[in-house]
């Protein structure tokens, strides 16, 4: 069997969790909204467009590659359980520095927190809000948020697929420098599809009319959520790659480093949005300066990234064997 046969090789389970999950998956999201289960699917492209990428690349070079039957594996792992495991930290020890940081206010804070929507408020409660939004103590939770549970939280559990993966490495007696790469891509789409889905999910579950607003949020998803996670996936993997194979060595803390700074100065960007409009949380900003600023700020983050990216791509390039 050619070596490319060989990583394509899938066990019979792991074709049936390919085919049943994301069915199961759509009819669990199909009990809160059919309309959200008409549309998940489409959360899946940019999963179908890596199988592709993969696909054309195992056939060109495949020894240096990861093998699917792995990948599928890791993602499904990091889909499932990872952002299980993820979302129970981030809440616990958000929890934790409410409770800390609020005292006796802290249930004020968390209601206003999770309110999605400010549709339906009295001018007094609106103006309570902003109260919330403008403290001291909402600016350091929103840093704490973006800097730790969304860029540390996140992006080390991206970072996991990468370290499997160099400890896969091992096994080879030819490396395989490039399946670092799709190891990262593989847990960070994971992650993109399932925040994908839960956006959809939440949005048409607000008993919003129509299908605009829905479909805005799978685009808004699909390009910024995916650009941003996986920007910043490649750019770890292309760091550990370098650290493993041409050096200098780096511990994993600096390797994700750049990817955790970046990525809460994303998030941050957004809140930051939210919170000059008086909202607590995420909730859309609707005055256009405000999407426009959301928007601007965070591409011109993510653009950091791909710069990055580029850059750490081309050094690694002239340190590469020629194929």
């Amino acid at each position: 069997m050619s070596v490319a046969a060989a990583n394509a090789a899938t066990s019979v389970s792991a074709k049936l969790a390919v085919a049943l999950i994301p069915v199961i998956t759509s009819i669990i999201v199909g009990f809160g909204s059919l309309k959200a289960a008409a549309l998940m699917p489409l959360a899946f492209l940019p999963t179908a467009a890596l199988y592709w990428c993969w696909v054309r690349a195992n056939r060109t070079n495949p020894e240096s590659r990861g093998e699917l039957e792995p990948l599928i594996w890791t993602y499904l792992i990091v889909g499932i359980g990872g952002t299980l495991a993820l979302s129970i930290a981030q809440l616990s020890l958000y929890f934790v520095l409410v409770s800390v940081t609020m005292g006796a206010g802290a249930s004020e804070y968390w209601v206003e927190f999770l309110r999605g929507t400010v549709e339906g408020l009295t001018p007094e409660q609106k103006q309570r809000r902003l109260e919330i939004a403008s403290s001291w103590q909402h600016w350091m939770l929103t840093f704490l948020f973006s800097y730790v549970m969304a860029g540390g939280f996140e992006e080390w559990l991206k970072y996991l697929p990468v370290f499997y993966a160099r400890k896969r490495n091992q096994r080879y007696e030819k490396r395989r420098d490039l399946a670092y790469i799709d190891f990262a891509l593989a847990g960070a789409l994971s992650l993109v599809t399932v925040e994908c889905i839960g956006y959809i999910s939440d949005t048409c579950a607000s008993d919003i009319q129509g299908w605009v607003e829905p479909i805005v949020t799978l685009a808004q998803r699909l390009i910024a959520g995916t650009l941003g996670h996986v920007l910043a996936s490649l750019l770890t993997s292309l760091r550990a790659v370098r650290s493993d194979f041409y050096g200098p060595p780096m511990t994993w803390i600096r390797i994700i480093a750049p990817a955790v700074v970046l990525h809460g100065t994303a998030n941050m960007a957004v809140f930051v949005s939210c919170t000059m409009q008086g909202h607590v949380g995420w909730v859309h900003p609707t005055e256009m300066i405000s999407i426009v600023g959301l928007y601007g700020n965070y591409f011109c983050v993510v653009g950091l990234v791909g710069l990055m990216v580029w850059r750490e791509y081309k050094t690694l390039k002239e340190h590469m064997p020629k194929q």
